[in-house]
């Protein structure tokens, strides 16, 4: 917010010389960390996964040495994520994240096959993360590079714009460690649960933030460097409604897209997640408990994703300490839930189904007080055109998921692929043809066809 702010002022050159300063810091921040993690390996690992057995907890803490450093090229990808993203440049700070994916996708399909033991194979992938790290910064350095007309860290606090940057981190951080933290508890519970519950627990979270992350994250990405340039003129009425019609917006592109989201990993998450990991060892059983995961997060899918937008609404205005009480009250609902939720039937393989349970009850949690925090600040946020678009999003998907459910009967006897990849797409289709027949103008983007008036 910071940077895009002295943009919008036309200083440029006071957006460099901050720019380069945060990196001098964050450099030795992340060189201090590292070197702390990889000494405190061992004392990790036991309070995280305690019960974890000694081969297990042994390979972790292994891990975790190669993963802290992978965490400081990360911290380096963040900075000049943030760098392209005031300069509202999109596409290569988030598509350079495949760079991580891809080299450890290369691993596993180059070394997996001839690898006979999976501990070795794990601590070969850890190596190829931290690589793949490396290429992730790699993609994005020639744009940064153009964009500050080169890059020259130094460790200098004098600048006012770097003193309250530096300010803004300790809420910032301590806001993101609280998640962060709720990860671990997850973790932690999932532990002392039949064996295989951290594996679903990773598969069924992979899968639910990819739909927060592609339609969420992105619109809230998108929308904090126009909501620091509009915030730094200052709370002028003028700033105040080009803020609400900016989060209006963004509100109703996320429930476009998250309402079905969520309808179709409740209704539709085993054929999904028979199409997209049913292979090799990974069979009903496990499909079975994903999905079940699956229906308790999609519960709270809509608050996952608009939790982002509002958090980014309060950094534009440089207000980090309301959505860090949020998250400090949401995690603690989130722990104590999931622990209720999964650990009294812990002998039971569909109590790692507590766990998202919890994450769900948190997330609304959250919701509840980031909206009640902005209603008071700005004009409500829910206006006629809004409660419009939320029914018309509303009808849509019920009706839609009715024609999945026929097509799913119909083709019941038919391989999972061949049927999950007609019911999905009967649905998906269906909701923006009826979307475009209300009006929609996102929905008739998406088709290529001309909005209907409403």
């Amino acid at each position: 917010p910071v940077y895009s702010g002295l943009l919008a002022q036309d200083n440029e050159r006071g957006a460099r010389v901050r720019a380069n300063a945060l990196l001098g810091v964050l450099l030795a921040a992340v060189a201090a960390l590292t070197l702390l993690g990889i000494v405190a390996a061992p004392w990790l690992t036991f309070v995280l996964a305690p019960g974890f057995d000694a081969e297990r907890a042994a390979l972790t803490t292994r891990m975790i040495r190669i993963l802290f450093p992978m965490a400081a090229f990360m911290v380096l990808s963040g900075w000049c994520l943030g760098v392209q993203n005031s300069h509202r440049r999109f596409f290569r700070s988030y598509a350079s994240a495949a760079m991580w994916s891809i080299t450890q996708i290369g691993l596993l399909a180059v070394w997996g096959p001839r690898e006979a033991s999976m501990t070795e194979l794990a601590w070969y992938l850890a190596w190829a993360t931290l690589a793949g790290s490396i290429l992730q910064v790699a993609v994005q350095w020639p744009e940064v590079w153009r964009l500050l007309g080169g890059v020259r860290p130094v460790w200098s606090l004098e600048n006012q714009h770097v003193r309250r940057v530096v300010r803004n981190l300790g809420p910032a951080i301590t806001a993101l460690g609280v998640v962060q933290v709720s990860g671990f508890a997850d973790g932690f519970i999932a532990s002392f649960l039949p064996d295989g519950s951290v594996a679903v627990l990773g598969f069924a979270h992979q899968l639910m933030l990819l739909p927060v992350a592609i339609f969420g994250i992105s619109v809230s990405a998108s929308s904090l460097p126009e909501l620091s340039r509009i915030g730094s003129v200052g709370a002028t009425p003028l700033a105040v409604d080009a803020v609400v019609r900016r989060l209006r917006d963004g509100w109703m592109r996320i429930l476009f897209y998250i309402v079905p989201s969520a309808v179709a990993l409740a209704l539709f998450g085993d054929l999904i997640v028979g199409i997209v990991l049913r292979s090799g060892q990974f069979g009903a059983r496990e499909q079975q408990l994903v999905h079940a995961m699956l229906i308790a997060y999609a519960a709270a899918l809509v608050t996952f994703a608009s939790n982002r937008l509002w958090t980014t609404s309060f950094h534009a205005m440089q207000d980090y300490r309301t959505p860090l009480r949020g998250s400090l009250i949401s995690v603690v609902v989130t722990v104590v839930a999931s622990a209720a939720f999964a650990l009294p039937w812990r002998s039971n393989p569909l109590a790692v189904a507590g766990i998202a349970l919890g994450a769900a009850l948190g997330s609304w949690v959250n919701f509840a007080w980031l909206w009640r925090a902005l209603q008071s600040r700005l004009v409500p946020l829910v206006d006629a055109a809004v409660r419009q678009s939320v029914v018309r999003i509303g009808l849509s998907t019920v009706v839609s998921a009715a024609l999945g459910v026929v097509c799913r009967t119909v083709l019941a006897d038919f391989h999972r692929y061949v049927q999950g990849g007609a019911v999905l797409a009967l649905f998906g289709g269906a909701y923006l043809l009826l979307m475009w027949g209300m009006g929609s103008a996102e929905a008739a983007r998406l088709l290529r066809l001309t909005p209907r008036r409403r």
